[in-house]
């Protein structure tokens, strides 16, 4: 009897977990938050699996921790349910636990600072987080988390501008999520390998890896991230002094935000369309897409956003 029970509850988490993960992925955090609170007094009912409720948090935690950054949610609630997690995984060396610290680090990089020594101790307090997840998953072996780690120790390195050591763990990322076929994992560490052929002028090498993490994440369905893709290619163009293309693909990334209701990418499009606007000596055209995306990035907290933003339309420049 036991065993029926506790096989009709993985089926039904495993449903449940499955729907909220596609509204994540669809872009909708706020229903599949929705759902995640109303379904957390159920995990809480008596001989609910423990495993399972590690499951439910895990994935709560992460989606609350995208939330701070994409939707200036509170960092506390997604800690809270971080600390909660952390108190039913008894094996410090999991694969649960390594997944948890990855979250850990990810709340701490996207934490709202109030000041730039703020910004430095959470970084370094996210890089203890995401080493340990790190020396965890080299051990247990799982190449879908594993790859998702060494993306972020790039991302970290790239914060402190160190782009030699960021490149490295980037690639280690993105061949390790090829060789495994994890898409959305490479398309990440892909993306940030086209930033990086940016920065060192190999336009065309950068064009290759920016193309393909749209198309990953476009066949993979993982829409959330779609948006930041085509406005990347924007940012290509720019670089190439190609402002008509630059402008189709920030107006694409814009409606592509639009149509899901990703903020941060709305914020990102719209202040993005106004500064090509100025760079095609438009100052008029800009005006209102720059106070739009000020107007959205303070909505959401995002003050480096605000400061681009109002810089940009008090000296009718892009510095």
């Amino acid at each position: 009897m036991l065993t029926a029970m506790r096989e009709q509850q993985i089926q039904d988490i495993e449903r449940f977990l499955g729907e909220v993960q596609k509204f994540y992925h669809e872009g909708d955090l706020k229903k599949a938050i929705d759902l995640l609170e109303k379904g957390e007094p159920v995990i809480h009912a008596e001989n609910f699996d423990e495993y399972l409720k590690i499951q439910f948090y895990l994935l709560y935690s992460e989606i609350l921790v995208v939330s701070i950054l994409m939707e200036n949610k509170d960092f506390g609630l997604a800690t809270e349910k971080l600390q909660i997690c952390d108190k039913i995984i008894l094996d410090n060396q999991s694969l649960e636990s390594a997944r948890l610290n990855i979250q850990y680090a990810n709340a701490w990089n996207y934490k709202t600072i109030s000041n730039p020594e703020e910004k430095i101790e959470n970084l370094n307090i996210a890089i203890d987080y995401i080493v340990k997840a790190i020396e965890i998953l080299e051990v247990v072996k799982n190449t879908k988390y594993l790859s998702m780690a060494y993306f972020y120790r790039g991302l970290f390195f790239e914060r402190w501008n160190q782009f030699e050591e960021a490149s490295i763990w980037y690639n280690n990322s993105y061949h390790l999520a090829k060789n495994t076929n994890n898409p959305i994992e490479m398309s990440f560490a892909g993306r940030h390998l086209g930033f990086l052929e940016m920065r060192n002028e190999e336009l065309e090498e950068a064009e290759k890896f920016l193309v393909e993490s749209l198309k990953l994440r476009d066949d993979a369905g993982f829409k959330i991230g779609i948006p930041f893709s085509i406005l990347s290619l924007g940012d290509l163009h720019i670089r190439k002094k190609d402002y008509q293309k630059a402008m189709e693909f920030y107006k694409s990334g814009y409606e592509a935000a639009l149509k899901i209701g990703i903020k941060m990418a709305q914020a990102i499009g719209s202040i993005s369309i106004g500064r090509t606007f100025i760079r095609s000596e438009q100052f008029e055209k800009s005006v209102p897409y720059l106070e739009k995306g000020i107007e959205i990035a303070e909505e959401i907290g995002n003050q480096e956003l605000v400061s681009l933003a109002k810089t940009t339309l008090e000296t009718k420049s892009v510095g």
